[in-house]
């Protein structure tokens, strides 16, 4: 039988829709199923509705190959060629999801086909998730709280530096800040009047002065910070100084802003929602304090939280490092990233999680969405080196 290589198979997910909302997962789900099927590796679906979670049928817990299948949403305007059309033209596979991350799901499956056929079964898990990109209203972190799926040792094909796996995350923090004003006539501000707006936006300046705090860290994560700023610094264009501030300090983005009655009326009201990214050294809980120090008469509602997470490199990062250095002739190191995955459900565990997978980073998320096949080829040639050499590892 001859099966689909990493490209079609890329190209093949794309074209399934899954965007989240609403989060279906179940038809991308089903072709990954009967993929495996092909290949005689057994799996088993886990679902709440439509959201489907494929999972392997007798785990073993050695080591977990993940991704997950949803993708956020896609306009038709402004794309050379439409989002869920999957085309490969020469050096690229394009579409809404290519790069976050339906490209490093391909290649995993592409590397899990290649191994069982070459060498035989490596004895790995597998997870192909819903809900990362929504609400987490049936994912990873569900699968993991109920017993649904063992923590183990994993790796998770997100978009990465291609010589940087990533071993550790920024916490995330996500509130709502609320300010209280008092209304009076716009004739008397800024004179007289008690503006929520006005609160707002001194709130904003306090925030910059947490973003400047420095945060102490150990000499294995500063290590990765400065060589992902290195590989920052080439791969979306930012000069390593602006990516160790990045990856180092508190970044906030005011997201949405609402406040006021009328153009004649002091604001009594204005809401803040806010994003945060929290680096290693520092907590949600430290940062939350901080926030309600700097504005002691606002309301702070935490919608969503996750600590800062990081995996002291070990056999895994190891074996992943060897193979991109044997594929791409490059050195590695390991190194972390602003953003949040799954990743940092299993790290909760105690689990070496190490995130490495094909992808352009300045695309994620945007319109023109694509993955070079390049980065396809050799992360499934840096996986299959994963797989070939597990039973090397004592």
């Amino acid at each position: 039988m001859i099966r689909p290589d990493v490209i079609r198979i890329c190209s093949d997910l794309v074209k399934i829709r899954s965007e989240n909302p609403p989060g279906y997962t179940d038809e991308v789900i089903s072709y990954i199923q009967d993929f495996c099927d092909s290949i005689g590796y057994k799996t088993r679906v886990e679902s709440r509705g439509r959201r489907h979670n494929l999972l392997s049928a007798k785990p073993s817990g050695r080591l977990l190959l993940c991704g997950h299948v949803d993708v956020v949403p896609a306009l038709d305007e402004g794309w050379i060629y439409p989002p869920y059309s999957g085309i490969i033209t020469e050096d690229y596979v394009h579409g809404r999801g290519s790069t976050d991350m339906k490209g490093g799901c391909a290649a995993l499956l592409s590397a899990l086909a290649n191994t069982l056929e070459t060498d035989g079964d490596p004895g790995v898990d597998i997870a192909f998730v819903a809900d990362e990109e929504g609400k987490g209203e049936f994912g990873m972190e569900q699968l993991v709280s109920e017993g649904l799926l063992k923590p183990c040792d994993c790796l998770i094909a997100e978009p990465s530096p291609p010589t940087c796996p990533v071993v550790g995350e920024k916490g995330v923090l996500r509130t709502r800040v609320t300010f209280t004003g008092d209304a009076g006539h716009a004739s008397l501000h800024p004179v007289a009047g008690n503006s929520a707006i006005m609160q707002a936006c001194r709130f904003l300046d306090e925030c910059h002065s947490l973003h400047q705090v420095v945060w102490p860290t150990d000499r294995c994560t500063q290590s990765a910070i400065h060589a992902t700023a290195r590989a920052l610094e080439d791969l979306i264009g930012i000069s390593s100084a602006d990516a160790d501030i990045i990856l180092s300090h508190i970044m906030y983005n005011p997201g949405m802003i609402h406040g006021g009655e009328r153009f004649n009326i002091i604001a009594q009201r204005c809401t803040l929602d806010l994003d945060m990214r929290v680096p290693w050294g520092c907590s949600i809980e430290k940062v939350v304090w901080m926030m309600r120090e700097k504005a002691p008469e606002a309301m702070i509602s935490v919608f969503e939280s996750a600590n800062p997470s990081f995996s002291t490199p070990g056999w895994l990062t190891s074996l992943i490092c060897q193979g991109i250095e044997l594929v791409m002739n490059t050195p590695a190191h390991p190194g972390v990233s602003q953003a949040a995955s799954d990743a940092r459900y299993l790290r909760e565990h105690g689990a070496e999680v190490v995130v490495y997978g094909p992808g352009d980073l300045n695309l994620l998320h945007s319109v023109n969405e694509n993955v070079p096949i390049s980065m396809l080829q050799n992360c499934r040639d840096v996986y299959c080196h994963v797989l070939k050499n597990l039973g090397n590892i004592t």
